[in-house]
């Protein structure tokens, strides 16, 4: 790529664009993977941890100043979270397969198209109304609206601990739903969770 595309991508990226979203997916997704997984021996955790930093990025686009500086918050981000990861215990817990990766591959060229992925939000948003509550607020207001997890919190009287947890609880819910009903495409997932507003 020439320097002013790149310009362009970040830009785009910065504004909030799916297929901006879909282009850095593209160019560091499977190398994300590949190292978390190396860190962690568990491919289907690497998938969630790989999928969560780009929900964090996005959420986090607009503090980002050049392609150098998204790529080392990836990787120090998924380096990081798969050491805490590995302090936590959970990489005695039992490997669970990726069974759904490659239908979720598939269906990525399906919302290149404006249309079809608006259809495809809409379907994302009723399966976002299936989240019991709290998830489905807190979900809201850290996701969509970006309020820091001390102000929401504060805002629904719980502890920070607590909003963590249940926005986390909510994503990956809302991922297993999405995947039970042939719905999930990685770029599109973090599109939806990081885009303020529909």
């Amino acid at each position: 790529m020439t320097e002013p595309r790149n310009h362009d991508s970040l830009t785009d990226f910065r504004q909030g664009s799916y297929l901006a979203v879909k282009e850095l997916y593209n160019a560091h997704y499977s190398l994300l993977t590949d190292f978390a997984n190396q860190l962690i021996a568990d491919e289907a955790e690497a998938h969630f941890i790989v999928q969560d930093t780009f929900i964090k990025l996005f959420l986090m686009r607009d503090r980002f100043n050049s392609k150098e500086d998204v790529k080392a918050f990836l990787y120090l981000t998924v380096r990081n979270t798969c050491f805490n990861y590995i302090r936590a215990e959970k990489a005695d817990a039992p490997v669970v397969g990726v069974s759904w990766l490659q239908e979720a591959r598939q269906a990525d060229s399906r919302y290149d198209d404006d249309a079809v992925r608006s259809a495809a939000l809409h379907e994302l948003q009723q399966q976002l109304l299936d989240l019991p509550e709290p998830e489905q607020a807190i979900f809201r207001l850290t996701c969509w609206e970006r309020r820091t997890i001390p102000a929401t919190a504060e805002e629904l009287n719980l502890t920070p601990v607590a909003v963590a947890q249940h926005r986390m609880n909510a994503i990956r819910s809302l991922r297993e739903q999405l995947i039970a009903a042939d719905l999930f495409s990685i770029p599109l997932f973090i599109y939806f969770v990081g885009k303020t507003s529909y």
